[in-house]
């Protein structure tokens, strides 16, 4: 029967040499666990060159019996950039992408007189010219090492090379069909279905004549794989004949996806699309992250920022961002790798064959929607991409394809027009017209949008980070006016991340992201959030710092909601009711409120003034505050006759004035901001100047285990005041330190982003750990569980 062993603990890695090839000095190397970065990747102004250089991986396969299988196999999940194998010094195989799978068969090459056999990896990070997604200057980095997970593969003569599923009208009736490819023609294949509980639906024998066998099963009272409820099934393939040779299992979502000219269809039902894309890089790690990691980003995606779509910028994902976006009801765009280059011949035959290998890897699962099989904004090339496209439907024909491109007109090969739309400037329309990109009523969505137009760090002025979040909210709005006929926007991008530094801020780090490089949320992440009903969202754009902004004076603040309203006091004194401005976002489902008058009815009731004069005051105030004392004609004379009526000196005028603007002189300011849904309140935000200064260390988890390979956790560390507000400008450093089961990723003294920061730790045995952080004179410990 078929076994597939990891290979993941204990291999050796150093920079390569020509001599390894001949000899291996094992006490050269360093012991490292896959998946592996073999270099120490500061976060800040790294050394390209660190990455662009081969290194050496030696790993002793052992205690494993080859002798009673046909054929043996080791299985690459993601290695970057090119690798060369050998197998006890003989060259076994090569391999020129960093983003799909391969296999490589070493049967021949076993030597069963040793006790255990010398693999190594020759592994380069050199970026070649005509190998994908390289030959321009690409805005991403590649990286280096084995980044994914290693096995081997003990097979049998008789084995399932490949299972396709899909259902070809799951509205309209109950049948799954199966397309199963065999190494041998004979023998029966047993199909079990399970529910979402693990209860068993039906199952089925198929008597196998040929080496490939399509056949289709029915299954009755199904449930449809959704956004809001993604229900899936397992499927389990026993192929046997005397005896099981192997086992097939996968999750499988009936559902129907097709983007039309007039928007997308889940399930015939019209849905626009709001999403992000996302890269797979890490602090510190690179492309090098685990199961986990890539879970918690599908997560972060979908619950922390309320997601329907991401897309897979710019390359094939992992397999277990793929499975936990099926569990949790994200869709996914994958595309080939690339950016705007497009190679020779090599190139070519390369990008077909990464296309191949991600199709065959991916598609079934539930949450793929698109095959990007267009280099990222690369020029029109009709036999390259006629080519690609034909490659994807004959592999899935179930879905349509797509393909990036950054100017109108591009010649159209694909199903549907994705079109990165970097039009929108702050003071213009969020979206061009699509009949003016595509030049017909095609199938359109926007694949890109914002980003590098308006860079923002996590640090920077609160007016800043507002325009950025005000950016995406108004190409959402736009997008989602149902007369744009537009299928979705996908914003660029998740997170902050490293590049080359012909595109990031010379740091190496580019800040286009609605999160910054640790995941941690930016202002513009909850333009996304706030677009769902669930969870309640209550964030401000200010802390109400007069300083942050000229002449101490806040001319507006946004209020990102998804409630039904939002009252604001001032020093427990109510200032008004709030709504969503529908009329500046008029087609978003939750616009924000705008708040712009922070006196209210207060000058009325304090002041004795009647309404009409209060609003009077109310604009003579902010007209000096932002145009100073050179007022017009107008309001200077209107200011005369307010002071003469109420019987008031220059003196109590200016008095006014910073009473209801400043408040420089006077006592210190509280503003409460409640939340309210249905008239209930849900939510509550207290802004104040507090002296507190609180480290605080959470995480979504307490246990880490121990699997195909080591696992990580990420904890989140934040400095608060007394109101949970985040101390937007701390920059302190904090010590970590670790014990017992678990190891920090990083170094030990770390640097607050703008009052937050995030930390992963690593598994390296069973057992319990600790992580004590120390900011200040404060000692802040978490205990972990590794099982």
């Amino acid at each position: 029967m078929k076994q597939i062993i990891p290979i993941n603990f204990s291999w050796y890695v150093k920079k390569h040499e020509e001599k390894d090839l001949k000899k291996i000095d094992i006490k050269d190397f360093e012991v490292i666990d896959i998946p592996n970065q073999p270099v120490n990747i500061d976060n800040n102004f790294f050394k390209l060159d660190d990455i662009r250089q081969k290194f050496t991986y030696v790993y002793y396969i052992q205690d494993i019996d080859f002798k009673n299988h046909k054929i043996i196999e080791l299985l690459f999940e993601g290695v970057a950039i090119e690798s060369d194998i050998y197998l006890n010094k003989t060259f076994v195989g090569h391999h020129q992408s960093g983003y799909t799978p391969f296999s490589v068969d070493i049967t021949k090459h076993i030597d069963h007189s040793l006790e255990k056999q010398e693999l190594m990896v020759v592994v380069s990070g050199e970026e070649r010219k005509n190998v994908p997604p390289f030959g321009g200057v690409v805005d991403y980095l590649g990286y280096v090492g084995i980044y994914r997970e290693v096995y081997i593969n003990l097979l049998d003569s008789s084995y399932i090379k490949d299972v396709f599923m899909y259902a070809k009208d799951p509205l309209n009736n109950n049948l799954l069909t199966f397309e199963v490819e065999t190494s041998k023609n004979k023998g029966v294949l047993d199909v079990e279905i399970f529910d979402i509980e693990h209860k068993s639906v039906i199952q089925k024998s198929i008597s196998i004549d040929n080496l490939k066998t399509s056949f289709e099963i029915e299954v009755n009272n199904k449930k449809l794989w959704s956004l809001d409820n993604p229900y899936l099934y397992e499927i389990v393939i026993n192929y046997k004949d005397k005896e099981v040779y192997d086992i097939y299992t996968h999750k499988f979502g009936f559902r129907t996806l097709e983007f039309r000219a007039d928007g997308f269809y889940l399930n015939n039902k019209l849905k626009k699309l709001i999403g992000l894309n996302r890269h797979q890089s890490y602090p510190y790690q690179g492309y090098a992250m685990p199961k986990s990691a890539q879970k918690e980003d599908a997560d972060i995606l979908k619950r922390n920022l309320g997601l329907d779509i991401a897309r897979s910028s710019h390359y094939p994902c992992s397999k277990h961002f793929l499975n936990r976006a099926d569990e949790i009801g994200l869709l996914v765009l994958e595309e080939i790798p690339g950016w705007q280059y497009i190679g020779n011949d090599m190139f070519k035959e390369i990008t077909y064959d990464s296309l191949k290998r991600m199709i065959h890897r991916d598609r079934n699962h539930a949450s793929i929607c698109l095959w990007g099989v267009r280099i990222n904004e690369s020029a029109d090339d009709h036999d390259f991409y006629s080519k690609t496209n034909e490659i994807a439907r004959s592999l899935d024909p179930s879905r349509q394809t797509c393909g990036i491109r950054n100017f109108d007109g591009s010649e159209f090969l694909e199903d549907v027009y994705t079109y990165n739309d970097f039009s929108h400037t702050g003071n213009n329309p969020g979206v061009k017209k699509k009949l003016d990109i595509a030049k017909k009523d095609v199938p359109y969505m926007i694949s890109e949008h914002n980003g590098h137009m308006f860079p923002t760090k996590a640090y920077d002025s609160e007016p800043k980070r507002l325009d950025q979040a005000k950016r995406h909210l108004q190409v959402i709005n736009d997008m989602m006016n149902p007369k744009s006929r537009i299928s979705g926007s996908i914003g660029w991008v998740m997170n902050d991340y490293h590049t080359h530094p012909e595109f990031g801020s010379g740091d190496g780090i580019c800040y286009h992201g609605v999160r910054d490089i640790y995941r941690m949320p930016k202002m513009a992440s909850y333009s996304y959030l706030s677009q769902k009903d669930t969870p309640f969202v209550l964030e401000l754009s200010s802390n109400m710092n007069l300083g942050e902004y000229p002449g101490g004076f806040i001319d507006e603040v946004y209020v990102f909601t998804n409630l039904d309203s939002i009252k604001l006091y001032k020093n427990d004194h109510l200032v008004d009711t709030f709504y969503p401005d529908h009329k500046a976002y008029p087609h978003l489902a939750h616009p924000p409120v705008i708040i712009r008058d922070f006196v209210g009815k207060m000058m009325e009731e304090q002041e004795n003034l009647s309404a009409k004069d209060a609003e009077r005051f109310k604009k003579i105030i902010k007209k000096v505050a932002t145009q100073g004392t050179n007022l017009s004609l107008r309001y200077k004379l209107m200011m005369a006759w307010l002071l003469k009526k109420y019987k008031l000196t220059l003196d109590d005028g200016m008095k006014l004035f910073y009473k209801y603007t400043t408040g420089w002189g006077d006592k210190l300011v509280s503003y409460r901001f409640e939340g309210y849904k249905e008239e209930v309140k849900v939510k509550e935000i207290t802004k104040t100047y507090d002296e507190s200064f609180i480290g605080k260390l959470k995480s979504n988890k307490t246990e880490m285990v121990i699997e195909d390979t080591y696992d990580t956790m990420r904890f989140e560390f934040t400095c608060e005041d007394t109101k949970n507000n985040i101390k937007q400008y701390s920059f302190d450093p904090i010590q970590i330190e670790t014990k017992g089961s678990i190891q920090l990723i990083g170094p030990a003294i770390q640097t607050l982003n703008s009052g937050q920061i995030a930390l992963w730790v690593r598994s390296i045995k069973k057992g319990k750990g600790s992580i004590k952080v120390t900011l200040r004179d404060q000692v802040i410990e978490k205990e972990v569980i590794v099982k």
